[in-house]
Protein backbone atom coordinates (compact mmCIF):
# COMPACT_ATOMS: atom_id res chain seq x y z
CA UNK A 1 0.00 0.00 0.00
CA UNK A 2 1.29 3.46 -0.80
CA UNK A 3 2.58 5.66 1.85
CA UNK A 4 0.38 8.85 1.92
CA UNK A 5 1.80 12.76 1.98
CA UNK A 6 -0.24 15.71 3.41
CA UNK A 7 0.31 19.00 1.58
CA UNK A 8 -0.52 22.70 2.63
CA UNK A 9 -2.82 25.03 0.92
CA UNK A 10 0.02 26.23 -0.74
CA UNK A 11 1.19 22.65 -2.81
CA UNK A 12 -3.02 21.63 -2.75
CA UNK A 13 -4.05 24.86 -4.87
CA UNK A 14 -0.96 24.26 -7.61
CA UNK A 15 -1.50 20.20 -7.57
CA UNK A 16 -5.36 20.63 -8.04
CA UNK A 17 -4.42 23.20 -10.96
CA UNK A 18 -2.81 20.54 -12.44
CA UNK A 19 1.35 21.38 -11.56
CA UNK A 20 3.46 18.81 -11.41
CA UNK A 21 5.38 19.71 -8.40
CA UNK A 22 5.38 19.63 -4.51
CA UNK A 23 8.33 21.97 -2.94
CA UNK A 24 9.82 20.12 0.16
CA UNK A 25 8.67 23.95 1.91
CA UNK A 26 4.90 22.85 1.01
CA UNK A 27 4.86 19.07 2.60
CA UNK A 28 3.08 18.94 6.18
CA UNK A 29 4.24 14.97 6.45
CA UNK A 30 7.69 14.05 8.04
CA UNK A 31 9.56 13.72 5.07
CA UNK A 32 10.95 9.95 6.17
CA UNK A 33 11.05 8.49 2.83
CA UNK A 34 13.15 6.73 0.56
CA UNK A 35 14.67 8.26 -2.49
CA UNK A 36 12.23 8.34 -5.43
CA UNK A 37 9.67 5.96 -3.40
CA UNK A 38 5.88 5.77 -4.53
CA UNK A 39 3.51 8.08 -2.27
CA UNK A 40 0.27 9.73 -2.63
CA UNK A 41 -0.79 13.35 -2.18
CA UNK A 42 -3.16 14.31 -0.09
CA UNK A 43 -4.21 17.89 1.41
CA UNK A 44 -5.06 18.62 4.58
CA UNK A 45 -8.36 17.33 4.79
CA UNK A 46 -7.43 13.93 3.34
CA UNK A 47 -8.31 14.36 -0.38
CA UNK A 48 -6.07 12.60 -3.18
CA UNK A 49 -4.89 15.36 -5.00
CA UNK A 50 -2.49 13.25 -7.02
CA UNK A 51 0.25 9.96 -6.63
CA UNK A 52 3.99 10.31 -7.31
CA UNK A 53 7.31 9.75 -5.89
CA UNK A 54 8.64 11.51 -3.38
CA UNK A 55 12.37 12.97 -2.81
CA UNK A 56 13.65 14.15 0.81
CA UNK A 57 16.80 15.31 -0.57
CA UNK A 58 15.24 17.10 -3.40
CA UNK A 59 14.08 20.99 -3.20
CA UNK A 60 11.07 19.64 -5.71
CA UNK A 61 9.51 16.96 -3.07
CA UNK A 62 7.24 15.43 -4.96
CA UNK A 63 6.68 14.75 -8.37
CA UNK A 64 3.39 13.97 -10.05
CA UNK A 65 2.82 10.52 -12.31
CA UNK A 66 -1.17 10.83 -12.33
CA UNK A 67 -3.68 12.97 -10.92
CA UNK A 68 -6.32 10.16 -10.95
CA UNK A 69 -7.08 7.02 -8.04
CA UNK A 70 -5.38 4.68 -10.28
CA UNK A 71 -1.65 2.54 -10.00
CA UNK A 72 1.31 3.42 -10.61
CA UNK A 73 2.50 0.25 -12.78
CA UNK A 74 4.13 -0.26 -16.31
CA UNK A 75 0.78 -0.73 -18.16
CA UNK A 76 0.55 3.15 -16.84
CA UNK A 77 3.51 3.61 -18.34
CA UNK A 78 3.47 2.35 -21.81
CA UNK A 79 0.30 4.49 -22.21
CA UNK A 80 2.15 7.63 -21.53
CA UNK A 81 4.88 6.16 -23.88
CA UNK A 82 2.30 5.42 -26.48
CA UNK A 83 0.36 8.94 -25.88
CA UNK A 84 3.86 10.76 -26.17
CA UNK A 85 4.94 9.04 -29.01
CA UNK A 86 1.46 9.53 -31.27
CA UNK A 87 2.00 13.82 -30.72
CA UNK A 88 5.15 13.66 -32.86
CA UNK A 89 3.29 11.78 -35.38
CA UNK A 90 3.53 14.82 -37.77
CA UNK A 91 7.14 15.75 -36.69
CA UNK A 92 8.84 15.57 -40.08
CA UNK A 93 12.27 14.42 -39.20
CA UNK A 94 14.04 11.31 -38.50
CA UNK A 95 15.30 12.71 -35.14
CA UNK A 96 12.86 14.43 -33.01
CA UNK A 97 12.28 13.99 -28.76
CA UNK A 98 9.97 11.20 -27.91
CA UNK A 99 9.27 12.48 -24.59
CA UNK A 100 9.97 15.70 -22.67
CA UNK A 101 9.67 14.96 -19.37
CA UNK A 102 7.00 16.67 -17.10
CA UNK A 103 5.47 17.62 -19.99
CA UNK A 104 4.75 14.61 -21.42
CA UNK A 105 3.65 13.37 -18.08
CA UNK A 106 6.90 11.70 -17.28
CA UNK A 107 8.51 13.43 -14.62
CA UNK A 108 12.49 12.82 -14.73
CA UNK A 109 12.12 11.42 -18.49
CA UNK A 110 13.92 12.49 -21.50
CA UNK A 111 14.11 9.97 -24.82
CA UNK A 112 15.56 11.22 -28.00
CA UNK A 113 15.20 8.97 -31.26
CA UNK A 114 17.76 9.54 -33.92
CA UNK A 115 17.09 7.84 -36.77
CA UNK A 116 17.28 4.09 -35.62
CA UNK A 117 18.69 5.03 -32.13
CA UNK A 118 17.24 6.35 -28.62
CA UNK A 119 19.19 8.66 -25.84
CA UNK A 120 17.45 8.09 -22.83
CA UNK A 121 18.38 10.54 -19.69
CA UNK A 122 16.93 9.87 -16.66
CA UNK A 123 16.59 12.95 -14.49
CA UNK A 124 15.41 11.73 -10.86
CA UNK A 125 15.62 8.72 -8.57
CA UNK A 126 11.76 8.31 -8.66
CA UNK A 127 12.06 8.04 -12.49
CA UNK A 128 15.50 5.72 -12.17
CA UNK A 129 13.37 3.23 -10.12
CA UNK A 130 11.36 2.48 -13.23
CA UNK A 131 14.30 2.10 -15.33
CA UNK A 132 14.32 -1.64 -16.50
CA UNK A 133 10.41 -1.11 -16.91
CA UNK A 134 11.12 2.19 -19.75
CA UNK A 135 13.66 0.51 -21.42
CA UNK A 136 12.12 -2.59 -21.87
CA UNK A 137 9.13 -0.59 -23.40
CA UNK A 138 11.17 1.65 -25.61
CA UNK A 139 12.39 -1.35 -26.86
CA UNK A 140 9.06 -3.18 -27.52
CA UNK A 141 7.41 0.13 -28.94
CA UNK A 142 10.15 1.86 -30.87
CA UNK A 143 12.61 -1.14 -31.88
CA UNK A 144 15.56 0.81 -31.75
CA UNK A 145 19.28 -0.83 -32.74
CA UNK A 146 20.83 0.69 -30.27
CA UNK A 147 19.98 3.01 -26.46
CA UNK A 148 22.08 5.26 -24.74
CA UNK A 149 20.79 5.13 -21.25
CA UNK A 150 22.62 7.67 -19.02
CA UNK A 151 21.75 8.74 -15.30
CA UNK A 152 21.80 12.80 -14.93
CA UNK A 153 25.65 13.47 -13.92
CA UNK A 154 23.54 15.68 -11.29
CA UNK A 155 21.80 12.32 -9.39
CA UNK A 156 24.52 11.68 -6.70
CA UNK A 157 24.52 15.79 -5.53
CA UNK A 158 20.20 16.57 -6.07
CA UNK A 159 18.73 13.47 -5.87
CA UNK A 160 21.11 10.93 -3.52
CA UNK A 161 21.77 8.29 -6.07
CA UNK A 162 24.20 7.28 -8.09
CA UNK A 163 24.45 8.44 -12.06
CA UNK A 164 25.22 6.05 -14.63
CA UNK A 165 25.88 5.00 -18.24
CA UNK A 166 24.49 1.96 -19.98
CA UNK A 167 24.27 0.67 -23.79
CA UNK A 168 22.02 -1.80 -25.32
CA UNK A 169 22.98 -3.09 -28.65
CA UNK A 170 25.47 -1.01 -30.50
CA UNK A 171 25.64 2.69 -30.79
CA UNK A 172 27.58 3.84 -33.89
CA UNK A 173 30.44 6.89 -33.39
CA UNK A 174 28.36 9.05 -35.50
CA UNK A 175 24.71 8.93 -36.39
CA UNK A 176 22.85 10.96 -39.58
CA UNK A 177 19.80 12.63 -39.13
CA UNK A 178 17.81 15.30 -41.75
CA UNK A 179 15.69 18.05 -41.14
CA UNK A 180 14.51 20.43 -43.65
CA UNK A 181 16.42 18.24 -46.37
CA UNK A 182 20.00 19.16 -44.58
CA UNK A 183 21.70 16.45 -42.88
CA UNK A 184 23.79 16.60 -39.47
CA UNK A 185 25.82 14.07 -37.71
CA UNK A 186 24.92 13.32 -34.13
CA UNK A 187 27.48 12.16 -31.75
CA UNK A 188 25.22 10.61 -28.84
CA UNK A 189 27.57 9.52 -26.40
CA UNK A 190 29.48 12.41 -26.51
CA UNK A 191 27.40 15.65 -27.77
CA UNK A 192 25.89 17.97 -25.10
CA UNK A 193 22.33 17.57 -23.60
CA UNK A 194 21.21 13.97 -25.08
CA UNK A 195 22.99 14.33 -28.33
CA UNK A 196 21.47 17.59 -30.72
CA UNK A 197 19.40 20.89 -29.96
CA UNK A 198 16.60 19.55 -31.22
CA UNK A 199 14.15 21.79 -29.61
CA UNK A 200 15.74 24.95 -32.38
CA UNK A 201 14.77 22.74 -35.74
CA UNK A 202 11.67 25.26 -36.37
CA UNK A 203 13.48 28.17 -35.34
CA UNK A 204 16.58 26.86 -37.54
CA UNK A 205 14.21 27.87 -40.82
CA UNK A 206 12.41 30.69 -39.67
CA UNK A 207 15.87 32.31 -39.26
CA UNK A 208 16.93 30.90 -42.60
CA UNK A 209 13.96 32.41 -44.19
CA UNK A 210 15.16 36.38 -43.17
CA UNK A 211 18.32 35.44 -44.99
CA UNK A 212 18.77 37.02 -48.49
CA UNK A 213 20.72 34.96 -50.82
CA UNK A 214 25.14 35.26 -50.60
CA UNK A 215 24.73 38.30 -47.77
CA UNK A 216 27.20 37.32 -44.59
CA UNK A 217 25.97 35.39 -41.23
CA UNK A 218 27.85 35.43 -38.19
CA UNK A 219 27.12 32.47 -36.00
CA UNK A 220 27.62 32.85 -32.75
CA UNK A 221 27.57 29.72 -29.85
CA UNK A 222 27.38 27.51 -32.94
CA UNK A 223 27.87 24.44 -31.58
CA UNK A 224 27.59 21.60 -34.61
CA UNK A 225 26.39 24.39 -36.84
CA UNK A 226 22.64 24.01 -36.74
CA UNK A 227 21.66 28.23 -37.84
CA UNK A 228 24.70 28.45 -40.20
CA UNK A 229 24.24 25.19 -41.78
CA UNK A 230 21.14 26.12 -42.97
CA UNK A 231 21.65 29.47 -44.04
CA UNK A 232 24.64 28.01 -46.13
CA UNK A 233 22.64 25.26 -47.67
CA UNK A 234 19.17 26.93 -47.80
CA UNK A 235 20.53 30.53 -48.97
CA UNK A 236 24.40 30.25 -50.47
CA UNK A 237 24.64 32.84 -47.56
CA UNK A 238 28.77 33.34 -46.70
CA UNK A 239 29.12 32.00 -43.11
CA UNK A 240 31.28 32.09 -40.26
CA UNK A 241 30.71 30.02 -37.06
CA UNK A 242 31.71 30.43 -33.63
CA UNK A 243 32.21 28.09 -30.72
CA UNK A 244 34.71 27.90 -27.85
CA UNK A 245 34.46 24.25 -27.98
CA UNK A 246 36.65 22.82 -30.14
CA UNK A 247 34.98 19.60 -30.66
CA UNK A 248 31.77 21.58 -31.96
CA UNK A 249 33.58 23.34 -34.56
CA UNK A 250 35.54 20.30 -35.81
CA UNK A 251 31.57 18.43 -35.69
CA UNK A 252 30.67 21.70 -37.35
CA UNK A 253 33.20 21.29 -40.08
CA UNK A 254 32.27 17.90 -40.96
CA UNK A 255 28.66 18.72 -41.07
CA UNK A 256 29.16 20.93 -43.81
CA UNK A 257 31.21 18.59 -46.08
CA UNK A 258 28.64 16.48 -45.26
CA UNK A 259 25.91 18.39 -47.24
CA UNK A 260 28.93 19.44 -49.45
CA UNK A 261 29.45 23.39 -49.07
CA UNK A 262 31.43 25.34 -47.71
CA UNK A 263 32.06 27.57 -44.06
CA UNK A 264 34.51 29.79 -42.35
CA UNK A 265 35.07 28.43 -38.29
CA UNK A 266 36.76 29.74 -35.17
CA UNK A 267 37.21 28.61 -31.83
CA UNK A 268 36.48 31.72 -29.40
CA UNK A 269 35.02 33.24 -26.32
CA UNK A 270 32.43 34.86 -28.15
CA UNK A 271 32.64 37.89 -25.66
CA UNK A 272 36.51 38.33 -26.89
CA UNK A 273 35.88 37.55 -30.43
CA UNK A 274 32.77 40.09 -30.71
CA UNK A 275 34.92 42.51 -29.47
CA UNK A 276 38.06 41.43 -32.01
CA UNK A 277 35.32 42.00 -34.71
CA UNK A 278 34.39 45.27 -34.08
CA UNK A 279 38.24 46.47 -33.93
CA UNK A 280 38.49 44.77 -37.71
CA UNK A 281 35.88 46.81 -38.52
CA UNK A 282 33.95 43.92 -39.87
CA UNK A 283 29.76 44.05 -41.12
CA UNK A 284 27.17 41.29 -41.03
CA UNK A 285 24.16 40.61 -41.93
CA UNK A 286 22.33 38.61 -39.99
CA UNK A 287 23.99 37.96 -36.97
CA UNK A 288 22.91 34.09 -35.00
CA UNK A 289 22.90 34.44 -30.85
CA UNK A 290 22.48 31.23 -29.19
CA UNK A 291 23.88 31.09 -25.92
CA UNK A 292 24.45 28.13 -23.43
CA UNK A 293 21.89 28.79 -20.41
CA UNK A 294 23.30 31.62 -18.89
CA UNK A 295 21.09 31.51 -15.74
CA UNK A 296 20.76 27.55 -14.91
CA UNK A 297 18.73 29.39 -11.52
CA UNK A 298 16.92 32.91 -10.36
CA UNK A 299 19.56 33.97 -8.50
CA UNK A 300 22.10 34.01 -11.47
CA UNK A 301 19.78 36.09 -13.90
CA UNK A 302 20.99 39.68 -12.91
CA UNK A 303 24.85 38.58 -14.13
CA UNK A 304 23.52 36.42 -16.72
CA UNK A 305 21.40 39.61 -18.00
CA UNK A 306 24.94 41.33 -18.43
CA UNK A 307 25.98 38.52 -20.32
CA UNK A 308 22.98 38.91 -23.09
CA UNK A 309 23.39 42.74 -22.96
CA UNK A 310 27.26 42.75 -23.67
CA UNK A 311 26.61 40.06 -26.63
CA UNK A 312 23.82 42.26 -27.82
CA UNK A 313 25.36 45.41 -27.85
CA UNK A 314 28.48 44.13 -29.79
CA UNK A 315 26.25 42.01 -32.06
CA UNK A 316 24.57 45.51 -33.24
CA UNK A 317 27.90 47.38 -34.06
CA UNK A 318 28.32 44.74 -36.36
CA UNK A 319 25.46 45.08 -38.46
CA UNK A 320 25.38 46.49 -41.97
CA UNK A 321 22.32 48.98 -42.86
CA UNK A 322 19.33 47.18 -41.86
CA UNK A 323 20.61 44.32 -40.66
CA UNK A 324 19.27 41.44 -38.05
CA UNK A 325 19.82 39.99 -34.91
CA UNK A 326 18.51 36.60 -33.82
CA UNK A 327 18.74 36.57 -29.76
CA UNK A 328 17.64 33.50 -27.95
CA UNK A 329 17.51 32.36 -24.22
CA UNK A 330 17.41 28.78 -23.01
CA UNK A 331 16.11 29.20 -19.46
CA UNK A 332 12.75 30.04 -18.24
CA UNK A 333 14.78 32.14 -16.03
CA UNK A 334 15.18 34.63 -18.94
CA UNK A 335 12.49 34.75 -21.18
CA UNK A 336 10.82 36.70 -24.17
CA UNK A 337 10.33 40.18 -22.05
CA UNK A 338 13.60 39.97 -20.39
CA UNK A 339 14.88 39.60 -24.00
CA UNK A 340 12.68 42.92 -25.13
CA UNK A 341 14.73 44.87 -22.35
CA UNK A 342 17.98 43.60 -23.19
CA UNK A 343 17.54 44.68 -26.65
CA UNK A 344 15.83 47.99 -26.01
CA UNK A 345 18.30 48.52 -23.70
CA UNK A 346 21.57 47.85 -26.53
CA UNK A 347 19.49 49.91 -28.85
CA UNK A 348 19.66 52.69 -26.83
CA UNK A 349 23.39 52.48 -25.76
CA UNK A 350 24.04 52.21 -29.95
CA UNK A 351 21.36 54.59 -31.17
CA UNK A 352 19.55 51.89 -33.07
CA UNK A 353 15.86 51.41 -33.87
CA UNK A 354 14.39 47.68 -33.45
CA UNK A 355 11.70 46.06 -34.91
CA UNK A 356 10.85 42.92 -33.89
CA UNK A 357 9.51 40.40 -36.80
CA UNK A 358 9.46 37.10 -35.34
CA UNK A 359 9.20 35.85 -31.97
CA UNK A 360 10.69 32.35 -31.36
CA UNK A 361 10.11 29.11 -28.99
CA UNK A 362 11.02 25.55 -28.63
CA UNK A 363 9.51 23.59 -31.45
CA UNK A 364 6.30 21.17 -31.02
CA UNK A 365 8.12 17.76 -29.76
CA UNK A 366 9.16 20.05 -26.43
CA UNK A 367 5.83 20.57 -25.31
CA UNK A 368 4.79 23.47 -23.60
CA UNK A 369 2.24 23.04 -21.14
CA UNK A 370 0.42 26.01 -19.43
CA UNK A 371 -0.71 24.26 -16.19
CA UNK A 372 3.39 24.05 -15.43
CA UNK A 373 5.21 27.43 -16.43
CA UNK A 374 8.94 25.79 -16.76
CA UNK A 375 7.90 24.00 -19.56
CA UNK A 376 8.80 26.92 -21.37
CA UNK A 377 12.30 27.21 -21.23
CA UNK A 378 13.59 28.19 -25.10
CA UNK A 379 12.87 31.87 -26.10
CA UNK A 380 13.80 33.92 -29.32
CA UNK A 381 13.71 37.18 -31.13
CA UNK A 382 14.38 38.00 -34.49
CA UNK A 383 15.09 41.71 -35.21
CA UNK A 384 15.27 44.04 -37.66
CA UNK A 385 18.02 46.89 -36.55
CA UNK A 386 17.97 50.45 -38.24
CA UNK A 387 19.75 53.72 -38.12
CA UNK A 388 18.25 56.30 -36.61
Amino acid sequence: MMKTVRVNAKGAKRLREFFPWVYKSDILTPLDFEPGELVEARDEQGKLLAKGYINPHSTIAFRALSYKDEPITKRLLKSKILRAAAKRVKVDTNACRIIHSEADFLPGLVVDRYGDYLSVHFQTAGMVRFKEDIVALLQDIFEPKGIYIKGDRYLPQKEKVPSFEEIIGTIPPKVVIQEQGIKFYVDILHSQKTGFFLDQRKNRQIVTNYIKPKTRVLDCFSNTGGFGLYARVKKQANVRLVDISQEAIEMAKENFALNEVSGEFVVANVFDYLRELRKQKERFDMIILDPPSFAKSKAKKSTALKGFKDITVNAMKLLNKEGMIALFSCSHHIGIEDLRKVLVEAAKDTTKMVEVVEHMYQDIDHPYILNNEFSLYLTGLLCKVEDL
